[in-house]
């Protein structure tokens, strides 16, 4: 019964995913305006249905929530600047969400992968420097402390994804790191590209990425036990 739920479901989300990249293709805003606030819903049901884990259920569904308001708030930042910050906003909250989830919960407890080795948190940071010292340049005023502390969430939620190794199973620790990385790709490619330098079909990436990282991580976080 639940494979033949699976996969009912997984047909309505390749429909929706399907509409809103054509959208993006397409530059047509109706077509996302119809299937963008499906996407974070179709995940949050879909984690609700298959979770293993009732514990971690409410922080997990904060992140859903916030991403979700992320998207329907970037989705209206071209009539509005101000859309933009809420929807900054919306996905700050999302990574504290992310953050916690990612470092409170686990199936072995103890320390995890980075916490054992401290030296890689080196390269995440070296890589929010990089991304910030390309991106200065371009901002002004507020924006230049936003997208710096939204960076530091960002990288840090990637980091604690990393530090979920040894303390959960192998497939559930992969698919959510994975996914926190395809996440810090798909925010780097929207700042970059609004700040820096147009990237050639860059909505499509950015949305490519964007729901590969949330579906990757919903999915390793119900492996966990």
């Amino acid at each position: 019964m639940k494979n033949n739920t699976s996969l009912l479901m997984h047909l309505l989300f390749a429909v929706i995913v399907i509409v809103e990249l054509l959208g993006r293709l397409l530059d047509n805003i109706q077509m996302e305006y119809f299937v963008k606030p499906l996407i974070m819903i179709w995940i949050a049901v879909y984690f609700m249905l298959f979770a293993k884990k009732t514990a971690f259920t409410i922080p997990v569904l904060l992140a859903f929530f916030f991403s979700w308001m992320g998207d329907n708030l970037l989705m209206l930042s071209g009539k509005n600047e101000l859309f933009f910050f809420a929807g900054v906003g919306g996905f700050f909250c999302a990574q504290v969400a992310y953050i916690y989830t990612f470092s409170k919960f686990s199936e072995t407890g103890g320390k995890g992968y980075l916490q054992k080795n401290p030296w890689l948190s080196v390269f995440f940071l070296a890589y929010v420097a990089g991304i910030l010292v390309l991106l200065f340049p371009g901002l002004e005023g507020m924006m230049k402390p936003i997208i710096t502390i939204y960076a530091l969430s960002l990288i840090l939620m990637s980091m604690m994804a990393l530090n979920r190794s040894g303390r959960v199973g192998a497939m559930s620790f992969k698919l959510v790191f994975i996914g926190s990385l395809l996440f810090l790709l798909s925010d780097s490619m929207i700042a970059f590209n609004k700040f820096h330098s147009e990237i050639p079909l860059a909505g499509f990436l950015i949305m490519v990425t964007y729901i590969s990282a949330q579906y990757m991580i919903m999915r390793g976080l119900i492996l966990e036990k």
